[in-house]
């Protein structure tokens, strides 16, 4: 979940747009803002904000897979009016799951098929060594 120097804004931008959906507004304080907290990080140490954020937007990954589809719909709506990324291609990147079976270089079930599958078809075809994965998973099957 490596972040670049080039979108830390626009990835903070997004975190912030999304921390209200995914955290419970009592918890949100101006010290313990998750976005207060990342800025003070980075004024200090950019690299630790950017692997800070990245930690951070696997957490909303992981809080919003159980959204219904037409929830993510909305949230990627809004998202593209304000001109960020949105919740589907963030959790194509960001996945958890996705990563661990890149790390591991197989996939192992039928889920982890799916996940990839979706990672790789909103991302596109640049990804050839995860659609290599994805066609040994089917010649297996």
């Amino acid at each position: 979940m490596r972040i670049d120097p080039s979108e830390y804004a626009r990835l903070r931008s997004w975190f912030s747009h999304m921390v209200p959906k995914v955290f419970p507004s009592d918890l949100l304080n101006p010290d313990t803002h998750p976005i207060a907290v990342l800025d003070r990080m980075a004024v200090k140490t950019p690299a630790k904000a950017r692997s800070g954020l990245g930690m951070a937007i696997g957490d909303v990954v992981d809080f919003t897979r159980d959204w219904s589809s037409s929830d993510v719909i909305a949230c990627d709506h809004k998202l593209l009016q304000s001109g960020l990324p949105t919740l589907s291609e963030v959790r194509a990147r960001f996945s958890k799951l996705v990563q661990r079976v890149v790390r591991r270089g197989h996939i192992k079930s039928d889920d982890e098929f799916y996940a990839l599958r979706n990672a790789v078809e909103q991302q596109g075809a640049d990804w050839a060594d995860l659609w290599r994965l994805l066609e040994a998973y089917e010649a297996r099957t």
